[in-house]
């Protein structure tokens, strides 16, 4: 039996890596991941989404913090005390 060329590989090369940026909380209200904007779900099956995929997930999460009028990434303790820092000179 041969692989549909239309089917992605669970072999193939994943090239767009995980937005993840190692603060894993989920905001009870909204569902979404404080550090990276990702559902549960999204986070969970990431490692099989083929690249396409992923760049739906990632066009989702920018749609996400825009509709928020968020940046990125909330602001941590150490870069709220970088930028407290730099506000006091």
């Amino acid at each position: 039996m041969t692989k549909s060329a239309s089917v992605p590989s669970v072999d193939a090369p994943r090239t767009i890596a995980s937005p993840c940026v190692g603060v894993c909380q989920i905001d009870r209200d909204t569902k979404f991941c404080l550090g990276c904007w990702r559902t549960i779900e999204e986070i969970a099956h990431w490692s099989r989404y083929p690249d396409p995929q992923r760049l739906e997930v990632l066009e989702r999460l920018r749609e996400r913090q825009r509709d928020a009028g968020q940046d990125r990434r909330r602001v941590t303790r150490r870069r709220q005390a970088r930028m407290d820092s730099t506000n006091t000179l």
